[in-house]
């Protein structure tokens, strides 16, 4: 099958305008903590996975965490959706606390969504694509079987792909093609909130400009919020309103992503943004020089 399926005009879906708008999403003092080593041997210790993290992304925005791979980035997106629970903190859709309690909000699971890095391994790959995006509006009870068929091939087309891919098993796709079957099950059951985490990270790089537009004209049609969860500041920088920089499960810098960008004031947000190729050696060296020249002036 193509890559680079015929463009699709989302605002004109019914499902998607004037769609209920997405909610605000907030962490406040996130603490997860896991236990190493071994006690039998006297080595066992607790190393805090994410500490002390407070977020919060307006109803409708995008917000971008970057970080280096093991900085707790999908430890936080995990703990949002209730995949992990918290030491201590809260997490709040729309001001209602979803972490009080051992048992998870009815309706929780519909609010807010998760889209993994790797398709491959989040998707049955004994079901074909009509079950794989059916199958959250049959747990949900959202519609008749009959509008359940027609909504299924509704996702599909919005997302990019023909509707002969209803039929067809995951491993017959491109990983670009599986990463945006995996958006249309998560938008399956008509989410709030969408936690992405690392979306494009294993595609191409035309692949990822690709979902990344997809992406935003959905937010656009529905008034969606994201957490965008990323190593590649790049990319935050052109897709998000707000970007959070993690250290070691610490947020260590916050705030406009092209600011970020052009003038990290953290040393580790220096070194990530230092770390992006930049394809133009001159470009490189001047960039290297102005912040040099910025550090000799403090």
């Amino acid at each position: 099958m193509s890559e680079n399926p015929p463009r699709t005009e989302l605002m004109g879906s019914s499902e998607f305008t004037n769609h209920h708008l997405g909610r605000t999403l907030e962490v406040r003092n996130l603490v997860k903590s896991f236990k190493v080593g071994s006690e039998s041997f006297g080595k066992a210790e607790r190393i805090k996975a994410v500490d002390d993290v407070s977020l919060f992304v307006p109803a409708g925005t995008t917000m971008g965490l970057v970080g280096e791979s093991g900085s707790g980035k999908s430890t936080i997106a995990r703990l949002i959706c209730r995949l992990l629970e918290p030491d201590s903190g809260q997490v709040l859709v729309d001001g209602d606390e979803v972490t009080a309690g051992t048992k998870i909000p009815k309706g929780y699971a519909r609010k807010v969504q998760i889209v993994f890095q790797d398709p491959t391994a989040s998707l049955n790959p004994r079901w074909k694509v009509r079950r794989l995006v059916a199958e959250g509006i049959r747990v949900h009870g959202l519609r008749s079987r009959s509008e359940t068929k027609e909504r299924v091939a509704e996702l599909v087309s919005l997302v990019g792909l023909p509707e002969h891919a209803l039929d067809r098993y995951p491993h017959e796709f491109s990983g670009g093609q599986r990463q945006r079957i995996a958006i249309a099950r998560a938008l399956a059951v008509e989410p709030e909130v969408l936690v992405l985490d690392e979306p494009v990270s294993a595609l191409d790089v035309s692949v990822q400009a690709q979902i990344l537009v997809l992406l935003q004209e959905l937010q656009a049609a529905s008034g969606l919020t994201y957490l965008l969860i990323a190593h590649d500041l790049a990319v935050v920088e052109r897709f998000c309103d707000e970007v959070a920089v993690i250290e070691s499960g610490r947020i260590v810098e916050a705030g406009d992503p092209e600011i970020i960008h052009s003038r990290p004031e953290h040393p580790y947000t220096k070194a990530l943004v230092e770390a992006h190729p930049v394809p133009d050696p001159h470009e490189r060296t001047m960039y290297v020089h102005a912040q040099d020249k910025a550090e000799v002036a403090e």
